[in-house]
């Protein structure tokens, strides 16, 4: 498997457990057999425990140690604060059986209902992050769905740059811009939704990952990973997990690659999120 950022030791490619359709347990011990060692989750999410279940069930059958398995978890949204993610932190720890997190994140920018005060939580939460990393609590923190200006506002306090800002980031939706600003702060960017959930299945997309003999979702992760992002994919079946590993054996051509990122639109994302409300704040 192709090594993607020396620095921060992780791999090319996770796997996300959000929304998954079959138990959280059986999705991720199902992803660690088939050789993921990044798991994403957050308490939002729901599946915390699962993870914790999975992990533990992967240790005691010897197919991999804790050391291997990288755990990415996040701050929920109504958490921001000091204190208060200290006391989330300590709850994840709990719900994923385990004494420190590999990857932790601030979920959201601007919780709703702080529009007035998000500045000031978002800084104290991040006062709480860089202790937690002190302490070796977390081992690598950042943020997700930072814009620019949300990422300004953490490092002209005086604090840390995040190490990480996942985003939705698909050929549909590229957000060049932001993406720029976080490479050149050496912001390692994760993509959530990597294969646009439905958006790119397009007779011509799927006519391109033919003549790779690929589907159009390997296709789509195997652009975040030339673009250099680490997609994190998700599915409940295995044979879906096993395909979505099956990336690194081919590169897309340049011309290929051309018109993949013609395909980007500001508007082509998930309306499950806030971006016009976002941009506002």
């Amino acid at each position: 498997m192709e090594t993607y950022h020396q620095k921060l030791s992780l791999p090319p490619i996770g796997f996300g457990t959000a929304d998954l359709s079959t138990p959280v347990e059986e999705a991720v011990w199902d992803a660690v057999r088939c050789g993921y060692r990044l798991i994403d989750t957050a308490p939002v999410y729901g599946s915390e425990e699962g993870v914790g279940k999975a992990i533990r069930r992967a240790e005691e059958c010897g197919l991999a140690n804790r050391s291997e398995l990288l755990l990415e978890t996040k701050l929920p949204p109504n958490r921001h604060g000091y204190y208060e993610a200290f006391d989330s932190l300590n709850e994840s720890l709990e719900r994923l059986q385990t004494d420190y997190i590999d990857v932790y994140l601030i979920h959201w920018p601007v919780p709703r209902g702080d529009e007035e005060t998000y500045r000031e939580k978002n800084i104290a939460a991040w006062q709480a992050f860089e202790e937690m990393k002190k302490q070796r609590k977390v081992r690598h923190i950042g943020v997700c769905n930072f814009l620019e200006r949300h990422l300004l506002q953490l490092m002209e306090s005086g604090l840390s740059c995040p190490e990480i800002n996942q985003l939705e980031l698909h050929p549909g939706f590229q957000q060049r811009g932001l993406v720029r600003f976080c490479k050149e702060r050496g912001i390692l960017i994760e993509a959530w939704s990597p294969m646009g959930r439905g958006l790119l299945q397009t007779p011509e997309f799927e006519a391109m990952a033919a003549s790779y003999g690929k589907t159009s979702g390997q296709l789509a992760l195997r652009w975040s990973v030339q673009k250099s992002f680490l997609p994190l994919s998700r599915s409940s079946s295995r044979v879906h997990m096993e395909q979505n590993l099956q990336i690194f054996d081919f590169q897309i051509r340049p011309a290929d690659l051309k018109k993949l990122d013609a395909l980007n639109t500001p508007d082509n994302h998930q309306d499950i999120w806030s971006y016009r409300r976002q941009q506002m704040y």
